[in-house]
């Protein structure tokens, strides 16, 4: 039977997702290999340690893989921290023998490294990896619009990284919108204990980089961010990290995915502990009440016009869900259907490689809606350093692709006009689903 690091390595070796699928069915009753990817991808598991200390193997080690989990739960439930937990991590690694060991480094660092995502396991082994709460704001519907009522509150949409900041026992942890760990070095963490004082409370909102007081594009500002979720920000570029808030969220509701509270009494409780800080490195989203949707569309086209996102509404009286939201709404570029530059979010399924001078490099991504009905091949707007990303950077990870419509290919499949590459969406693991694109 193949080890554990030997499946590994087996799925690293094709990009295909169908392939990764294929090995994974083959060895669906391993059951080590199920508590190692979950090991690995639970949002809900974390072990507080972003760098492999060192360690020395013994080609036999005398501790079988399976007998390091419980080892390891004593760092993911912070029994032990510190120098204490360093010290222990290492003992677990020098006790394995090489191959176990990297897949222990696999675990800590959260991250298999062979292009298998949590929908890919999933759908393996229904259920295995619990599913981050998040609320997601519908599309522009006139429908679900029609049913906002007014007064509303109309919100600038912010062009950043997706965060939460969990306020818990004391201590903060931050995450992004798929439950990732996000390190930011001790920067912002006073911030948000100082507004939550005593009690257990999740803020949601987004993180941005400034430099010089200036927003850096998305692109370069999640390239840095994307670096806090690898664990390799450098303290430098922690402290250009800054935060905007829009949802306040008491921690036992947020864990049951429901706050029966209406939205204008948890962003006056936002308000308030915002209001007892001192600080200018987090900061409200921008907000204001409109008292119908032409005013909802006038102030929309005036974040266009200086080069914003869009915007949301929001029925004041919307509870806060762990789904997708029919009383918040977004607004962005193309809502009704014009043919200005749009964006979507898609499941990389597949990854050419280069010809000329891109041989060896990234040429092209093979990307999909969540129900595989959208399909396109994305080839353009990568840089240099984007081309010479491994394979398993893109393969089986959301995709933000820009676009000027939807179209038929060669096939008669529905597709995208003109995709443009824009990043990779660390933070995700939904794509958006045709309806949405």
């Amino acid at each position: 039977m193949k080890t554990v690091y030997e499946i590994l390595k087996t799925l690293e070796s094709d990009n295909s997702r169908n392939f990764k699928l294929d090995v994974l069915r083959q060895h669906q009753d391993n059951e080590i290999l199920k508590q190692v990817i979950n090991l690995a991808l639970n949002p809900f598991v974390q072990f507080y340690q972003r760098k492999i200390p060192d360690y020395v193997t013994v080609s036999d080690g005398h501790l079988e893989l399976a007998q390091a989990f419980p080892s390891l739960s004593l760092l993911s439930s912070r029994t032990i921290t510190g120098n204490a937990a360093i010290t222990r991590l290492s003992g677990i690694l020098a006790s394995l023998n090489p191959d176990d060991a990297k897949v222990v480094e696999r675990i800590i660092q959260k991250d298999l490294k062979c292009g298998v995502s949590t929908k890919t396991v999933n759908d393996v082994w229904s259920g295995l990896i619990p599913e981050y709460p998040c609320m997601l704001c519908s599309g522009y519907d006139d429908k679900l619009v029609s049913k906002i009522e007014f007064p509303a509150i109309i919100q600038k949409k912010e062009d950043g990284m997706r965060f939460n900041a969990i306020v818990k026992d004391g201590k903060v942890e931050f995450r992004s919108r798929n439950g990732k760990q996000i390190d930011l070095l001790g920067n912002l963490e006073k911030e948000f204990l100082d507004m939550a004082g005593n009690m257990d409370i999740v803020y949601d909102g987004e993180l941005l980089i400034k430099k010089d007081g200036e927003v850096l594009d998305r692109h370069t500002g999640n390239g840095i961010l994307n670096k806090a979720t690898k664990g390799t920000i450098t303290k430098q570029e922690a402290e250009l990290v800054h935060a905007v808030v829009w949802d306040r969220i008491p921690y036992t509701f947020f864990i049951v995915g429901l706050c029966n509270v209406g939205y204008d009494v948890r962003y006056g409780l936002l308000c308030h502990d915002l209001s007892i800080v001192n600080t200018t490195r987090i900061q409200l989203t921008e907000s204001s009440y409109v008292n119908s949707l032409e005013e909802a569309k006038e102030i929309f086209n005036e974040y266009l016009m200086q080069g914003y996102e869009g915007v949301v509404i929001k029925d004041k009286s919307s509870f806060w869900e762990d789904k997708r939201s029919k009383s918040q709404i977004k607004m962005k570029a193309g809502y009704a259907g014009d043919e200005a530059v749009k964006d979507c979010d898609l499941l990389c399924v597949g990854v050419q490689t280069g010809t000329g001078k891109y041989a060896d490099m990234i040429g092209s991504l093979q990307c999909q809606s969540s129900d595989g009905i959208v399909t396109v091949s994305v080839g353009s707007g990568f840089n240099d350093a984007d081309r010479k990303l491994p394979h398993e950077d893109y393969l089986d990870k959301i995709i933000t692709v820009k676009y000027t419509g939807k179209i038929k290919n060669k096939q008669g499949k529905e597709s995208l006009f003109l995709p443009v590459f824009v990043e990779i969406r660390n933070d995700k693991d939904v794509a958006n689903s045709s309806e949405e694109i």
